[in-house]
């Protein structure tokens, strides 16, 4: 019989308290273990989110330096030692040279050679160097490395592509723990011409040919670049609706002179500044910049050069006439008109596209089958007879029709697999609807809240008028809120509205009782370069509503900002370098880790 009973129990008590602190200590250390795996896969994971944040800040790095820097360098540099310079780089395959010597910010070149090739030439890659960049509790920092995707080539005269690979290798790191994310892609840089198509509004001299001020007002909206050698004129009385308001920029504004003109409730005066407050405000969503440097119109392509193409290197004398040159069964040159004609574009139940044109007491209907590569040539009242080929011109840039006279009428539907410039040595007159067969429809009412205006981005049909001795006119037979589609250029003249003072003039006296007057809107899905301005309408100076004639809703063409523009259409002297459709950013690969 055991008789001291409180030994045992102090020792029992002894026994379970060491258990216990075993327990807890192993509970404890087992929490610690997980919190501090939890914390490192914590870390981890914002290591890798730093990674890809890199990653990306990366690609958007590489899409500036060739789109801004490299473009802002080719496009400054003396046009012919440019393109001295590049075809020297093609010649030699030396696409790395080209990157290297003309990517420059600040006229400091962004790639390096890390090879220690001389000035580049025989290196494999270049690279750009991120700096690192903290960020919460890390950091990331990244390096693209270039190399080339092939050997640069010729297209055409003046226009080469340069094709490239490219890897984003960036680490993101949080208390010393890395994590690696590697992307990579391609893209082909594209070295040609600018072209005036990239403008919603480019022209010479703001004023008519008489020297007359044309204002900027409410019914003034444009959604593009626009750019004068002139100054701009902006009206906006407080009184009108929508108040305090010279017209809608939604592109960058530019022009030579360092003062703009403001109509200040009919005492105008001119300043270096981007509105008259209270008075005359246009709204500009992209910024107002003076002071910047002219654009010569002078063209790389000539009238004659055009006139070549329609013609299909065939010379000679023409009489009147509407001419498809071939040899008997192939196209060799477009469509080329001798005298003053008509133009009705469309399509065929085959939807095929068709030019039914006539001049004098010739009609030709010429159907342009693209999945036969087929030209069919239908003379009313006479041959039917079909050639191999499109009238693409010499060069085969796209169907090209010069008229060597007037065109009195133009009007229809570009079908949705043409791309096509009508080009006269005279003035060229629309006289009804001009749209693409293929385009985004606009939604809403231009000037309104909600408005989206067209665009035929990703669509291949593309349409250029152009007048070389003329004007473009829109003519009186034409329609209220008439759309148009397409880059028209007036060479020595104006894109302007035929008897803008007197059409749709229902209230000539301003009458603030009576309903305003005007046709509506004109709206342009493309561009409008020329020498001089033409009006489109008037309003009454008293309260800036329309009096006569049309708005103008310019829609900029989004496709020209990536080096599109209508076949055989003017180019300007200097140079650009871009990616076609901003290919930096498609088809990307992306890993973690890796070298």
């Amino acid at each position: 019989m055991i008789k001291n009973r409180k030994g045992i129990a102090l020792a029992i008590s002894f026994l379970v308290i060491i258990v216990l602190v075993i327990l807890g200590s192993v509970f404890i250390l087992r929490s610690v273990g997980e919190k501090n795996a939890a914390d490192k896969e914590k870390k981890s994971i914002q290591a890798f989110y730093l990674g890809e944040a890199g990653a990306n800040e990366a690609l958007n790095r590489l899409v500036v330096l060739i789109n801004s820097d490299l473009m802002l360098t080719v496009n400054s540099t003396n046009p012919q030692v440019l393109a001295n310079n590049v075809r020297s780089y093609v010649n030699s395959s030396d696409g790395l040279v080209f990157l290297a010597n003309y990517t420059k910010e600040n006229n400091t070149p962004q790639f390096i050679c890390p090879q220690n090739c001389s000035n580049c030439q025989n290196c494999t890659f270049i690279t750009y160097n991120g700096q690192i960049t903290n960020f919460g509790q890390g950091n990331y920092q990244y390096i693209i490395t270039v190399n080339e995707n092939g050997n640069p080539t010729t297209i055409t005269t003046d226009v080469w592509d340069f094709p490239y690979n490219y890897k984003i290798s960036s680490t993101g790191t949080v208390a010393g723990i890395p994590r690696k994310i590697i992307s990579s892609g391609d893209f082909t840089v594209r070295v040609q011409h600018d072209n005036f198509a990239r403008y919603a509004l480019f022209d010479v001299h703001h004023t008519t040919p008489g020297g007359d001020a044309v204002w900027f007002t409410s019914r003034t909206n444009f959604s593009g670049p626009v750019h004068t050698n002139d100054q701009y004129r902006f009206y906006g009385n407080p009184n009108s609706v929508p108040v305090g308001i010279s017209g809608t920029f939604e592109g960058l504004v530019t022009q030579h002179l360092n003062k703009a003109w403001f109509y200040n409730l009919g005492s105008p005066f001119q300043a270096d500044q981007d509105s008259n407050p209270g008075k005359d405000v246009p709204v500009l969503n992209a910024g107002f910049q003076r002071g910047v440097n002219e654009i010569n119109l002078e063209s790389s392509v000539t009238q004659q050069d055009l006139m070549n193409q329609a013609q299909g290197g065939v010379g000679g004398s023409y009489a009147d006439g509407i001419y498809v040159n071939n040899d008997g069964s192939n196209v060799i040159g477009g469509i080329y008109i001798k005298g003053n004609s008509t133009i009705e574009m469309g399509k065929d139940v085959n939807e095929n596209a068709t030019y039914n044109i006539v001049q004098g007491g010739s009609n030709k209907i010429i159907t342009v089958d693209y999945v036969n590569n087929q030209t069919t040539v239908q003379t009313a009242g006479g041959p039917t007879n079909v050639y191999n080929g499109k009238p693409d011109g010499i060069d085969n840039l796209g169907t090209i029709i010069y008229a060597d006279g007037a065109v009195d009428s133009l009007k229809g539907t570009v079908q949705k697999d043409s791309q096509v410039t009508v080009s006269s040595q005279g003035n060229i007159i629309i006289t009804d609807h001009i749209m693409y067969e293929d385009y985004n429809p606009a939604q809403g009412v231009p000037g309104q809240p909600g408005y989206v205006p067209p665009n035929a981005e990703g669509k291949t049909n593309l349409l250029g008028i152009l007048s070389w001795g003329g004007d473009v006119n829109i003519g009186t037979s034409s329609p209220n809120d008439i759309n148009l589609h397409g880059t028209m250029m007036a060479r020595n003249g104006i894109f302007t509205v035929e008897s803008y003072s007197s059409r749709c003039n229902s209230n000539p006296s301003c009458d603030s009782q009576l309903p305003s007057g005007g046709c509506g809107a004109a709206t342009l899905l493309g561009g409008a370069i020329t020498n001089f301005y033409g009006a489109f309408g008037t309003f009454c100076a008293g309260d800036g509503r329309p009096r006569s004639g049309y708005g103008r809703n310019f829609v900029y063409d989004e496709r020209m900002a990536q080096g599109n523009a209508p076949p055989y259409f003017p180019s300007m002297r200097t140079f650009i370098a871009l990616t076609p459709n901003d290919t930096i950013k498609d088809k990307i690969t992306w890993q973690e880790g890796g070298q």
